[in-house]
Order: C-alpha cells, then sequence, then structure tokens
C-alpha cells in the first residue's frame, strides 16, 4: 500500500501542475522552500516506486510524473482535486453535460467534447469553454491563462479527463 506524507504529496502536486517544465531538484525545493536535501529523498523514494522518472540531460537530472504507470496517474487525479481553497457551491447541474471542470477563484474552464455546446452563466466568474482538442492545443503552446488554471485551480470533477490531456502533451515537452 502506498501511502505519501504532506510534503511528498506537495512534490507530486508540484511536478502534475508544472508538468510543461523541465524541473530538477533544487528547481523543486527552492519554488516549494523545502530544503534539496528533502526534495532528492521524496523524489528518490518516488523514483523507487517508479511514480517519477528522472531524465539526465548534460549534467542535469530532470524529474516528471511517470504518465505509464498507472499508480501515478491516479495519484495525479488525486492532487487535481486537492485544493486548499473554499470555493462557493457551485451548480453542477449546469455542468453536467461537460467532462471536466476547472474553477480558481474568478475563471471557471469547463471542458467539452468537441460536439456539445454549453452556455454557462456564473456571477463573479469568467466561464471559458474549450473542447478537448483546443484544451489540448493551448496546452501544447504553453497558453498562459491554461497553465495558470493548471496550477492554481481544483478540479471540481473530470480529474481523469483533464490528466488525459496533460498525457497528451507531455510527449511534446
Amino acid at each position: 500500500m502506498l501511502s505519501l506524507s504532506d510534503n511528498e504529496f506537495s512534490v507530486l502536486n508540484f511536478l502534475v501542475r508544472n508538468f510543461t517544465e523541465k524541473l530538477t531538484i533544487r528547481n523543486v525545493a527552492q519554488r516549494l522552500n523545502f530544503s534539496p536535501a528533502g526534495v532528492f529523498n521524496i523524489l528518490k523514494k518516488l523514483e523507487k516506486q517508479n511514480i517519477v522518472v528522472g531524465e539526465k540531460l548534460g549534467t542535469g537530472l530532470f524529474y516528471s510524473i511517470n504518465f505509464e504507470n498507472k499508480i501515478s496517474e491516479h495519484l495525479a487525479e488525486i492532487v487535481l482535486l486537492h485544493s486548499d481553497e473554499k470555493f462557493e457551491k457551485l451548480n453542477i447541474e449546469q455542468l453536467k453535460q461537460a467532462q471536466a471542470a476547472i474553477l480558481d477563484k474568478k475563471i471557471l474552464l469547463v471542458i467539452t467534447d468537441n460536439i456539445t455546446i454549453l452556455d454557462i452563466k456564473i456571477p463573479n466568474i469568467e466561464v471559458i469553454t474549450k473542447t478537448e482538442d483546443e484544451a489540448v492545443d493551448l496546452l501544447r503552446k504553453k497558453d498562459a491563462t491554461m497553465l495558470q488554471l493548471l496550477r492554481k485551480c481544483i478540479v471540481l470533477f473530470g480529474e481523469d479527463k483533464i490528466v488525459e490531456l496533460i498525457k497528451k502533451c507531455v510527449s511534446r515537452y
């Protein structure tokens, strides 16, 4: 059985949400305000469990989530569902035809299939609707709004769809 400490969860969360970046132990440690030795130990443990992979490029060792591993995929879904933010109750009924919904404080991103069209209005929240293909294209182009949403948001539902979109993009970086 796999259990994660809070710090291990934080490192995993950081790697999932920053999948477009090449991240070293030092990068992760600095951005999370952790010690490099602590991050080293966490990444080595996760690497041993085949949850993350290290890729040597030149003199650097870069870490990323191993999306080939089903456990890693499920852990990625879990970290996307987690947020310390408390959001107002949304009427999920109006989102039920969507495949996924991502929310931060001011923006709701709704992912639909390539056929369904949704017209959703929520007071004080900008609603952005994208098809799967549009979302993948924006992530591949490293669209600032899309990447910021992934870094700061909570996935309301459709975490498996979001991980699938990330996986489609990972091979390109």
